[in-house]
């Protein structure tokens, strides 16, 4: 009897990625003078521009007849706040300048989300806060979204380095500083969509709380997870196997003792989605056995999403298959009790159990009225306390 199994992935609101674009304008130090260290910046942005689903509109002020606005990203190499006239940022892109300059004590890295300052009428305003989310643009103390249009990160130079993308070397691991600062340009510590999740000393958000199976400490003031010693299953990359036991990325001391590569975990992502990013890893079913009358699969998972791997004879229905695995962190796997020695299609279904509403209410409807021609300003921010060295 012929048997066939072609197992494939679908993944509910499955869209292009976002582009995290390097910019190497302020490198006036000439830090990233090599390929290899402009290769390791531009993997951290890949990584987490694969893994971010949101549709962020461009800001241009060609939309936007009579406004105009000013980007004021940190200069990473002196600190001061620069001043862009009418940047154009494209839609589904976030620009991050980066560069480096000597930090103060034990810091190896600071980032975090660029100011702006602007004219014209409340949507265009929108358009810079929100860019197209209504949970970024209502007051900052009901923020459910961050949207940012860039940022800035500074790395120590004054510093030794290891640019290796996967290995221990002699100095400092950058990717995993490079990691830790792009989670704080995408809001972990600096957004108020972060911070209106913190209660006392806890983050309450949802995924966060499911992900570390309670509320996870926060450092005081908010600007990272807390404690010395929070561990989450690591996510995938960089070489780290997925699902093993790791230092979260975004505690405010680096964990870097010269046996660590630390990466981003499963609460560490968590975190994003609290913050507002719609998250979305690759979905990968793997056959451990795949005959007549057997069938096995694993995968790997995420905290945030629930897991279902369906069965059909055709390509067209899946009537059967498994339960629904809440996602963990950690590699989960499933045997067909039943599996048919006729032919057999096999998906791997992911479902988003924490995706963002949008807010309701007078402050809504506020955030969307046109209002007078007024000018506003809200300056670049960082995380404190962010205390990367040993």
């Amino acid at each position: 009897m012929k048997f066939s199994a072609l197992a494939f992935i679908a993944i509910t609101h499955q869209v292009s990625a976002l582009t995290i674009k390097i910019d190497y304008t302020y490198d006036t130090s000439n830090f990233f003078n090599t390929p290899e260290k402009k290769i390791a910046i531009e993997m951290v942005a890949k990584f987490y521009g694969d893994l971010i689903k949101d549709n962020l509109l461009r800001i241009d002020p060609a939309d936007f007849p009579g406004s105009s606005w000013t980007a004021q990203p940190t200069h990473p190499a002196t600190g001061n706040t620069l001043s862009i006239p009418n940047l154009i940022v494209p839609e589904k892109t976030i620009i991050v300048y980066v560069g480096a300059r000597i930090l103060s004590g034990s810091t190896l890295g600071i980032g975090g989300p660029a100011g702006w300052g602007g004219s014209g009428f409340q949507p265009w305003f929108d358009r810079i806060e929100g860019r197209g989310s209504a949970g970024a643009t209502v007051a900052p103390a009901s923020q459910t979204d961050h949207s940012p249009w860039g940022g800035s990160i500074s790395f120590d130079a004054d510093s030794t380095w290891n640019f290796s993308l996967t290995q221990n070397q002699a100095g400092f691991e950058f990717i995993s500083v490079a990691l830790h600062e792009m989670g704080h340009v995408l809001g972990i510590g600096t957004a108020d969509s972060w911070q209106n999740r913190i209660s006392g000393a806890f983050f309450t958000g949802a995924a966060a709380t499911r992900s570390n199976g309670t509320a996870p400490p926060v450092q005081s003031g908010g600007g990272h997870f807390g404690g010395t010693s929070l561990v989450s299953d690591v996510f995938g990359s960089f070489g780290r196997t997925h699902g093993t036991s790791g230092p979260v990325l975004m505690l405010a001391s680096s964990t870097d003792n010269g046996s660590n590569f630390d990466v981003a975990s499963d609460l560490d992502l968590a975190g994003l989605i609290d913050t507002g990013w719609e998250i979305s890893p690759p979905l990968e079913l793997t056959a451990t056995t795949l005959r007549p009358s057997a069938a096995a699969f694993t995968w790997k998972s995420s905290s945030f999403l629930d897991y279902k791997v369906e069965r059909g004879s055709n390509l067209q229905t899946f009537p059967a298959g498994s339960g629904v695995f809440a996602g963990n962190g950690m590699i989960q796997s499933w045997t067909d009790p039943a599996a048919p020695a006729t032919n057999t299609f096999y998906r791997l279904r992911a479902t988003n159990v924490f995706a963002a509403a949008p807010p309701s209410g007078p402050a809504a409807a506020a955030a969307q009225s046109v209002g007078s021609f007024t000018t506003r300003s809200v300056p670049p921010r960082t995380a404190s306390g962010c205390y990367e060295g040993p």
